[in-house]
């Protein structure tokens, strides 16, 4: 029996306490209670029960039990985190490292969403940028360029045009119906100039979304170009190797002027018609689709040039 076995005894006996009677005040099994009187606190359910059960004891039989356990800190079993399930110690130490891991996710998971945000950010800007980038590219690129005005509505006139001013393609449309063959079956039609005996042939016609028709001049040794706008379109120009002259946009008043003497073959890709006027050697050459209808058209000229 320890001192403090033997102290506490000695309190419950000036009590008149039997240890059926202690138990029944403290709820605490007779046999726990015995083996505190002799200082066995090995059959204890372990040492967090064995101070909570002294301190109840010494409680129960008038005893201060802070001033019992400073005179007997030496008999009173060492104080350790027991979880009131009788968990083992090993257990508390496994799950004290899981509680620290959560605390610092807690503490830098506001910093995790702040940079989440600012690269998410960046990416965003990033793509915006390379979508500017795309656009422009294709913007000057002819073949998407012409595509995209293909879509326009043809409805569509510019505020001249609403207030009456006459299309400039109506008085060329008036002289070629002019200077037109009887024979409507013809598969070429002429233009001659007032100066030599230049002809401009159409060899084929093809219709479709985009059409495309190429013509033959021949009976000159002069192939001079003038492009003019009324309004605002793409206007694409290369030779038969694929060397382009121009693939740009045209704006209202603007003129384009090229000697294409020295070349074979000519392309004009051209975008909105109603607003460009096309003249070869001075002379305005006549869509083969009507604009209203076709506003995206390509022609190709084929340069038979006359040898001095």
């Amino acid at each position: 029996m320890t001192e403090l076995g033997k102290r506490l005894e000695e309190a419950r006996k000036q009590k008149n306490l039997t240890l059926d009677e202690l138990q029944s005040i403290t709820k605490i099994q007779k046999r726990y209670l015995k083996a505190i009187e002799e200082g066995n606190y090995g059959i204890l359910p372990g040492k967090f029960y064995a101070r909570a059960f002294i301190r109840q004891y010494a409680e129960a039989v008038g005893l201060d039990s802070e001033r019992i356990f400073d005179e007997f800190v030496s008999d009173i079993p060492k104080s350790e985190v027991e979880a009131p399930s009788g968990l083992s110690s090993r257990t508390q130490t496994k799950r004290t490292p899981v509680s620290s891991t959560s605390s610092v996710l807690f503490a830098i998971l506001p910093k995790l969403l702040v940079f989440v945000l600012v690269v998410s950010v960046a990416v965003f800007i990033w793509l915006y940028m390379q979508k500017l980038d795309i656009a422009k590219n294709t913007d000057n690129d002819s073949v998407n360029t012409v595509e995209s005005q293909t879509d326009e509505n043809i409805t569509i006139v510019n505020q001249d045009d609403e207030e009456g001013t006459e299309n400039p393609n109506e008085e060329t449309n008036t002289n070629d119906q002019q200077t037109e063959t009887p024979n409507d079956n013809a598969p070429t039609q002429e233009q001659p100039t007032e100066e030599d005996d230049q002809q401009l042939l159409e060899l084929e016609k093809l219709d479709g979304r985009t059409p495309y028709t190429t013509y033959e001049l021949k009976g000159t040794d002069q192939f001079i170009v003038e492009l003019s706008s009324t309004g605002r379109s793409y206007i694409g120009i290369i030779n038969g190797i694929g060397k382009s002259f121009y693939g740009g946009e045209l704006g209202n008043g603007e003129k384009l002027n090229y000697d294409f003497s020295a070349e074979e073959e000519i392309e004009f890709n051209i975008g909105r018609t109603l607003d460009v006027q096309l003249k070869i050697n001075g002379q305005p050459v006549n869509y083969p689709f009507p604009p209203t209808e076709k506003v995206h058209q390509k022609v190709k000229i084929i340069f038979n040039k006359v040898t001095q």
